[in-house]
């Protein structure tokens, strides 16, 4: 992988799971010496309440011809208050240690798709469909039978099933809640739930098909508008 100094890079600060918001800033690689970068400061920048806290590290190769974006977790080692780039300019900067391997990357993963019936993606518990209300690669929110008693902060196993292929996900639930209605609220609750430690190869087939979903989604409304 092509990564050297000089290089524009992406740095994930922040994802807040239950407002779905991703807080991302721009960056470019100063120095590399084995798994240490030195990076510029982000603005707004970077706070020194990460020290030693992990972040994600994203930037295009082009080295195929087509841009893929990558990216890598990094801790935050150091914050340096004059790096000096030339004999007449100093600035403020990052250092970090990249922490993992690289893995395609997708700067919108956590767009939120609603998807409709029959899409070729499923989730369920127990062995039963749950009904997805919206799903990203990075969780998802769906309405299930009140005989799963989910718990905030709990993990639970889900099976998600892209067209033929089924993936075991392990999930964090961020919230569980009741329907307005009241003739189905005896029956039925919602959840919402965070993914964690899913495999690189999950999320970007999860990817892909949300994606090539959305863009379905997208030419059936240019058709009804002609």
């Amino acid at each position: 992988m092509n990564i050297r100094p000089g290089l524009n890079i992406n740095i994930i600060i922040n994802i807040d799971h239950m407002r779905e918001t991703v807080d991302v800033g721009n960056s470019v690689i100063h120095e590399m010496a084995g798994d240490r970068l030195v990076v510029a400061q982000t603005d707004p920048p970077v706070s020194r309440t990460h020290l030693g806290k992990e972040l994600f590290v994203t930037f295009l190769d082009r080295s195929g011809g087509t841009p893929r974006r990558f990216g890598f977790p990094a801790i935050v080692v150091e914050f340096i208050k004059e790096f000096t780039l030339s004999s007449s300019l100093k600035v403020q900067a990052l250092a970090l240690r990249r922490a993992g391997d690289f893995e395609e990357y997708n700067l919108r993963m956590f767009y939120r798709l609603e998807p409709p019936g029959g899409c070729g993606i499923e989730i369920a518990v127990g062995g039963r469909c749950v009904s997805i209300i919206d799903i990203s690669i990075g969780g998802a929110k769906f309405s299930h039978e009140k005989i799963y008693p989910f718990k905030i902060n709990e993990p639970v196993t889900l099976t998600v099933s892209v067209e033929e292929a089924s993936y075991e996900v392990v999930a964090k639930v961020l919230r569980v809640w009741e329907p307005e209605n009241e003739r189905i609220k005896k029956t039925v609750a919602l959840a919402s739930v965070q993914f964690i430690d899913v495999e690189a190869n999950f999320k970007n087939i999860l990817a892909r098909k949300i994606r090539d979903v959305e863009r379905e989604l997208r030419c059936k409304e240019v058709r009804v508008t002609r």
